[in-house]
This record gives structure tokens, sequence and C-alpha cells, in this order.
């Protein structure tokens, strides 16, 4: 090979020549593919949002969402806010919040910008398949658009990488597996003339596992301002957020505890924070609801990954100390009618969700060519919270799912109430100022769809045959769904729409677990539907908040 009197070799990378495939005469094609990598889409398919691009300096770009421009259909909008209004009323522990796995990990922002190029490298490797993947980067949206999409718990990757807190995907392990391909990574790239390093001893932090030039790794002040920047938009002002930091014990033993306080306070000033010394005031072992919260303009907590001791107890949470926080892995779960989070033998507490623990499941999608997320050789990460597995976690009330490549299509599997499309309505104009494609799409609707709910007062029902809720004419028959004060449901038939029995109220499933066990009612009962306490034009539910017993 002449490439080989062009550069210097150490005798490790000489070792590993014989797994490289190097033909002299495809040198040339294979760095035209390379060549032609000039820009790559980071946009899913389905995503409808503002395109532009990202840029590091090798002139890489990769074409991606704009911040907060990412389209959400009506009808998705409103879910979300009918669920994020439900959820705020319940006690913390008893609440659901959909979350994302390494959040702040986003194509949006960079990470994963070299994934194709650094891919191409596979060609010359013997033991790697061509067609083998690099998704270096979790997420594809920004935190803006996964916030617009439903998400309340956000990950922030946070570490001290180039004299300053960044948004980093480290590790602190060694996995000899994925140092080996690392290494031939290396080498290839040595043998193209511009050497790159990146191993695990070290992994993420500097060199970048994301595919992202060090420097440019996003500042962990910038995410925090942009969290801050979407909770005071307008519309957002009873949103509440927990904000979840995996970072390091390093981080304080190097002395940059201080700062990482610092840059929390600056994001959120004043009394924005609840913070454990909040908690400890209020003399009591319950947690209190988001609406409480928000009522009090506490709007953030933050939840560290690390136990920092009482430098940080004035503003961070530990995991244990919040619902005695557990991170069951998703194979672990077990759906309807059991709703179990965690089936490891010997956990300690009630494995069932919302019992009182707070459960995060999270899932990685990250491919490292043949290696998955967890560095095992088996080119695939399984199971993960896709459309499909989502819908099922969230049924089951599991509070805090964090799914990888959120999109809409996938926002939509963690919704339990309105049905895709529903409620239908009347407001035209404000279909037009979301957008004309939703203005052609209400044009579209089926004439009958659109006549028999013309001027008629709606109202909601829930149906037996997917327990999705959906809006009716209000003079309909129905039965009404009452709540006991125990949780349990009645079907009261016979009645004006409203009206329940001494003992129970005519009222809207509190989450997803409560809502299966109204469908189960239904069926039990061969009801069709029955109404809910919801009502347009607003479709807000007025119940006030109150304690969650059992299901």
């Amino acid at each position: 090979m002449h490439v080989l009197g062009k550069v210097n070799l150490t005798s490790e990378q000489l070792s590993l020549l014989p797994s490289i495939c190097w033909h002299e005469e495809l040198e040339e094609a294979k760095l035209e593919g390379l060549r032609e990598l000039e820009k790559r889409s980071g946009i899913p398919a389905g995503v409808q949002c503002a395109k532009t691009q990202w840029c590091d300096d090798m002139g890489l770009c990769t074409e991606v969402c704009a911040r907060g421009s990412v389209e959400v259909v009506p009808w998705l909008r409103n879910a979300i806010k009918t669920q994020a209004q439900l959820s705020r009323r319940l006690p913390l522990c008893l609440a659901t919040l959909l979350g994302t796995h390494n959040s702040g990990i986003t194509i949006a922002d960079g990470y994963g910008n070299r994934d194709e190029y650094f891919q191409q490298y596979f060609k010359w490797i013997r033991w790697v398949s061509s067609s083998s993947k690099l998704r270096t980067n979790d997420q594809f949206l920004s935190l803006t658009d996964q916030l617009n999409l439903g998400v309340r718990a956000v990950e922030l990757d946070t570490h001290w990488v180039e004299g300053e807190l960044r948004i980093a995907h480290c590790g602190g392990f060694h996995a000899a597996p994925f140092n080996v391909l690392v290494k031939a990574v290396n080498l290839v790239a040595t043998l193209l003339g511009h050497p790159i390093h990146w191993d695990t001893e070290t992994v993420g932090c500097d060199p970048s596992l994301s595919s992202i030039p060090v420097a440019a790794q996003r500042s962990f002040a910038d995410a925090l301002a942009e969290l801050a920047a979407w909770l005071v938009q307008p519309g957002n002002e009873e949103e509440f957020l927990l904000v979840f930091l995996d970072d390091q014990p390093d981080i304080q033993a190097w002395g940059f505890l201080p700062k990482l306080l610092i840059e929390v306070r600056q994001a959120f000033p004043g009394s924005m924070l609840y913070t454990p010394k909040d908690h400890a005031a209020r003399n009591a072992s319950d947690w209190p609801s988001m609406a409480e919260l928000v009522a009090a303009g506490r709007r953030v907590m933050v939840v560290s990954g690390a136990d920092y001791g009482p430098d940080a107890a004035d503003i961070l949470f530990t995991r244990p100390d919040v619902c005695g926080w557990q991170e069951p892995p998703l194979g672990d779960f077990k759906g309807q009618p059991s709703c179990i989070a965690d089936q490891q033998a010997g956990f300690a507490g009630d494995p069932h969700t919302l019992e009182g623990t707070l459960f995060r499941v999270t899932s990685c999608e990250i491919l490292y060519g043949p290696l998955n997320c967890g560095f095992v050789p088996s080119g695939e990460n399984w199971p993960v919270l896709d459309e499909k597995n989502l819908h099922e976690v969230t049924a089951c009330g599991l509070n805090m799912p964090c799914p990888d490549l959120l999109t809409p299509q996938r926002a939509a599997g963690a919704i339990w109430t309105w049905a895709p499309g529903q409620p239908y309505d009347a407001d035209w104009s404000r279909d037009w100022q979301a957008g004309w494609m939703q203005y052609l799409l209400r044009l579209w609707r089926p004439l009958h769809k659109r006549l028999e709910l013309q001027d008629v007062e709606l109202c909601a029902i829930m149906r037996a045959e997917d327990g999705r809720w959906r809006a009716r004419p209000c003079t309909e028959l129905y039965p009404n769904a009452c709540r006991s004060q125990q949780g349990g449901w009645a079907l009261v038939e016979g009645e004006s729409r409203g009206t329940c029995p001494e003992g129970t109220a005519f009222a809207v499933p509190r989450h997803a677990k409560e809502n299966a066990a109204l469908q189960r009612a239904l069926q039990r009962a061969s009801q069709e539907a029955c109404w809910l306490p919801l009502q347009g034009p607003d479709w807000d539910s007025t119940e006030e908040p109150t304690a969650l017993p059992g299901v």
C-alpha cells in the first residue's frame, strides 16, 4: 500500500493492519464517498419543520429542524395540554411525566453530526459490515420541540469538558469490544491522512463520543437557558419541569460543583426552583402536586444523579429522596392488567405503577456499528420505547418513560386521552393561524362529520373499544362516569348528564391507569361509551386537585 509511506503507524496500529481491507485502486473511489458527505439529513421521516443547518469546524453539515419549529397537529397539541393539566393536579409521586433519554444529546445541536462521515470508515474494516450504522445522537429534536411534544422530564448529561460544564455523552468506563472498533477506525483515519483520537477510557467527554468536536458540545448554561425560555413563553405559565442531571461525582472532586449550582440559579432565579430546603419546610412526608408548586411560583426541580451531600442540598435533590426513585430496565416491565414496573427479585417496595414509587424507565437507540448501545455485538437495541411500547407503558401509568428519538409520531404513543383528530373544534381561525395545512385538513374532513357537529354543543365521551375520548353532541344518551372516593368507577344510566349518586362524583380519569379501569368497567357493563365532565369549546376539566387512592 503506497499510503503506508505517508504515515507513521504505532506498533499497535501495525498489528491491526490485517483487519483493514485496503485496495489501492479503490482508495480514490471511497475517498470520493467521504467527500460527498458534506450535508446529511437529521430530520426523521414524517416530521414537518423549518429546516436549518448545523455545521462543524470541518465544514460538515447536517440539515436539522430549527428550534421550536416542529409542527404539532391540533389534536396532539390539545391532548398534551389535557394530560399535562391532569398530571399537574396529582401529588408528584403519583403523577406521570413524559421524559426523554439523554435529552440534550440531539442532532439539532450537532450531536451525531459526523456519524455518516465516520460510518464510511467501516468499508475498510474486514469484520464490520459496510451496512452497519453509526448513530451517536439520542434525540433528533431540540429541547424546545421535545417540550412542545409533551416532555416534562428532561435529562441533561452534565460534565466538565474543556474548561466548561457541557452537555456530553460521557460514561467514565472501559469497554474492550468497543475499543477494538475504535482503534480500527482510528487506524483508517490515520491512513487517510486525518487521524482522530477516540477511546473509551474517558468515554464521550474529550474526545467526544457523539461525533461532534469537543468545543462544539453545548454548554450546560445554554441548555438551561433554553428550558427557562420555554417556561416563560405565552401559554406555558402553568407548566412545571423536572430536570435530571446525569452527572458524575468528579464535578465535586475537581471543584466545579459551585459553578454548577451558580448556573442552575442563574437560569432559574428567585423562587422558580423547588429545592430540598423548600421540601423540608413543608413538615410533611407527602409530596405536593405540580399545580401547588406552580401556584407558589415554583416551576422547576433539579434532581442529580450524583450525591454531593450537604454541598448541594440547598438546590439539588438526589434520586432516592424523590419518591423512592427507581430506574428498572424496560425488559422488567409487565403490562396490563398487572402494570408492574420492576419484576426483579428482591425489589424492596411495591413494584406496581402509581403506588408511590417514581419509576423512570429509559431506552437507548444509539448504534456503534456492530455494537449496540450497551457495547454488545448484537447490532440492535431491544426492547425500546417505540410508538407501540410507549403506548403500553403509558397506559399502565408508568411515571417517567424516557424514549430515544422522540418525534410527533412517537409522542402520540404517550397519549391516552383524546383519540386522533378529537375533539372537533369550531375555531377555524385558530387552525388557519396554526398553518394552512391544518386548515386544508379541516376542509378535507368528511362532510357528514362536519355537518353533524356544526353549531352543536359538544361534550366528551370515552369509548369502550379503545378507552379514548371523543366529542359528541351533549344531547346524546350515555351513562355517566361516576368515581367513588376509593377510586372505583360506577356507570349511572337513566339520569341527566353529570348526575351521580351520593359518595361518587362525575369525574374524568386523572391518569392512564385510572382511564384503563374505566374502560374495563365499560366493557364489563357492555356499554358503548360513557360521558366525561368535559365540554367544548375549551374542553378543560375543572375538577379540583385531590389525593389519589389506589385503583
